[in-house]
């Protein structure tokens, strides 16, 4: 009996390795993982998520286990994944400058980066993604030559050309550099559109230097460049956008420069005109206040996010939004109600519901409580704190969600009304957009922490 039972054991796991499909992710350490690619000359495939993201989960259900995905991955790569916001994987994704999910990195045995991409890919998509980064890991001069060739001092502006294209291939920031360059370029190479084809390659982690000469350029010829590169009108201005609050995040409020938030605040003011974007002093004085809230200036903060929710937010028309989401709604929902569309095939449908119903308002509520959040964060004065608590109060009677209501709990907490803040916090854990996930077990736990009397440090 015990020899049948090992014969079945062995089916099994023979069966198991014969029909196994798609991507085969390996275990262990970082450290154990570059060791694995080193000895066997491959690259590390990192699948970077979050419990939370959608677009991650449908990697995993509809496209990491595809057997052509696997044919490609698991031969070429050694693949890894790690959660952004556990363990190592928290070093990992800073290292790596990691800003949205799903991010993919491929880094050699050396724990350098070879290449990234990122979001919902169709497979087809996903495989020309690995066939990139497989061609860049044969490549005879990776980043990692470009850069010591540009720390030792080599600055020609067909080095800087490549090193820039190079850059953009690997989706690396490229701002400064930019602004290095500029200076050396022609008429002819401001209009090579291979060139500027990779200055304008989108990624989250894109930079352009508010103010700068190349923005500059972009302001002055935006049109032009839009027909180079054959896009719809308004794509490099837009992207300018991008780029600029990315270096604005990344460099002005990190490395604390406050000299340069006028420069900033005219750069935004200048691209919204151009763009033709409404509500232009809400995001400028959104811009001031995140400031001081990322430098953790709660002098300053204070004004400015009163000026913000004072005199930007509260003097938007709010009923008009309210109108306006619900004839978004009626005509979003006419195809459902005339059986045209059938809403059981739409996955998450009661969450888009609450989405589609209150677009303009979610974006309102989110602001509010943005402002309240930043209150919570650097101040203790319980006067300001209860007018935080009535943004938030406000933001949850436009869009209830459980990030507002963390906040809300927060700051109650912090008012020392601690068995309001518990139950504000359960209230918050409950809500359907975070059932069964790792947010919602962290808000269950800063139910704990208020219980005992603990101001949680991260709310949602």
């Amino acid at each position: 009996m015990m020899k049948r039972y090992v014969l079945v054991a062995c089916l099994m796991m023979f069966t198991g390795k014969l029909f196994a499909q798609g991507i085969e992710f390996s275990h262990g350490t970082w450290k154990e993982v570059l060791a694995k690619a080193k000895q066997e000359d491959k690259l590390v495939f990192v699948d970077v998520y979050t419990s939370w993201c959608g677009p991650c989960k449908k990697m995993v259900a509809e496209v990491f286990p595809l057997k052509e995905v696997g044919e490609v991955f698991n031969p070429n790569f050694v693949n890894y994944k790690i959660d952004a916001e556990k363990g190592e994987g928290i070093e990992i994704a800073k290292k790596f400058g990691v800003k949205s999910y799903p991010t993919y990195l491929f880094v050699n045995g050396d724990g350098e980066l070879v290449y990234r991409s990122g979001g919902y890919n169709l497979p087809k998509i996903f495989l020309n993604e690995a066939a990139i980064a497989i061609k860049e890991k044969h490549d005879p001069k990776p980043l990692a030559k470009w850069e010591d060739e540009y720390t030792a001092g080599k600055r020609d502006k067909d080095f800087l050309k490549g090193y820039i294209r190079k850059r953009a291939v690997v989706k690396v920031p490229n701002g400064p550099l930019l602004e290095e360059v500029f200076p050396l370029l022609t008429a002819n190479d401001l209009s090579d559109k291979d060139f500027m084809g990779s200055v304008f390659a989108f990624d989250p982690n894109m930079t352009f230097v508010p103010g700068g000469k190349f923005y500059g350029h972009v302001v002055a010829n935006h049109a032009a460049l839009d027909q180079l590169l054959g896009k719809r009108e308004g794509y490099v201005l837009s992207l300018m956008d991008v780029g600029t609050q990315q270096y604005f995040n990344t460099d002005i409020i990190k490395n604390n420069r406050e000299q340069l938030l006028p420069v900033m605040l005219a750069t935004k003011r200048k691209l919204m005109e151009l763009m033709k974007r409404d509500e232009i002093d809400v995001e400028l004085k959104g811009l001031v206040m995140n400031y001081y809230k990322g430098t953790k200036n709660a002098k300053k903060l204070v004004p400015a996010a009163h000026d913000y929710v004072n005199n930007s937010l509260l003097n938007l028309d709010i009923q008009a939004r309210i109108a306006a989401d619900k004839a978004a709604y009626q005509k979003m929902r006419e195809p459902y109600l005339s059986g045209k569309q059938d809403s059981t095939k739409v996955e998450n449908w009661a969450s888009m519901q609450r989405i589609s119903a209150n677009q303009k308002m979610v974006d309102f509520s989110y602001k509010l409580r943005s402002a309240a959040q930043a209150v919570y964060a650097l101040v203790d004065d319980p006067k300001i704190l209860t007018q935080a608590i009535e943004w938030a109060k406000m933001a949850e009677s436009y869009f209830p969600h459980f990030s507002t209501e963390a906040v809300y709990a927060g700051l109650l907490m912090k008012i020392g009304k601690k068995t309001e803040a518990a139950e504000m916090m359960l209230k918050a854990s409950k809500d359907g957009f975070i059932q069964g996930n790792d947010k919602q077990k962290l808000l269950l736990a800063n139910v704990e922490k208020l219980k005992k009397g603990e101001a949680p440090e991260e709310l949602w």
